[in-house]
């Protein structure tokens, strides 16, 4: 867990990076997030070749066009109506339409107002890919299931 902990500086990259890729993003289509509750579960994916070099070595993931990323983000609605960022435990799989899959293993990114659960994965080109994530953040209820489809392209 100590090698994913990062100093205040080397954090900003990623955090920008994350921003700059969402508003892109957005512009294509709406924002991914889903509303439970007071909870907003915000997702993304893309592939690593997005990553600046420098960020991509701060947090230890391989750039290449074959190997993309999910971020997710779980916000609170607080008394005042504004949204806080809180910890969310997340697990699921990958896979393609045939059923054949694999297991996600997602690590934390905390800064100072925001959490991040992310892990990276392989894909095959204009496939589409299926996504099956259970996102845990209040201890006393079930696990949200969280699914989409998306598919990829090599830059």
């Amino acid at each position: 867990m100590s090698r994913f902990l990062m100093t205040p500086f080397s954090l900003t990259p990623f955090f920008a990076t994350l921003c700059l890729l969402l508003v892109m993003m957005s512009s294509a289509k709406a924002e991914q997030f889903e509303q439970v509750g007071d909870y907003q579960i915000h997702y993304n994916t893309f592939t690593t070749s997005f990553l600046q070099p420098q960020v991509a070595k701060a947090y230890n993931i391989v750039r290449s066009r074959y190997q993309a990323m999910i971020n997710i983000s779980v916000l609170k609605k607080q008394t005042d109506g504004r949204y806080k960022a809180v910890e969310a435990l997340v697990t699921g799989d990958v896979g393609n339409l045939a059923g054949q899959s694999v297991s996600l293993a997602f690590r934390s990114i905390r800064e100072p107002n925001a959490i991040y659960q992310i892990t990276t994965f392989r894909f095959t080109e204009d496939e589409p890919t299926r996504f099956r994530l259970k996102v845990r953040f209040d201890p006393n209820q079930p696990a949200y299931d969280l699914s989409f489809i998306r598919r990829f392209y090599g830059d």
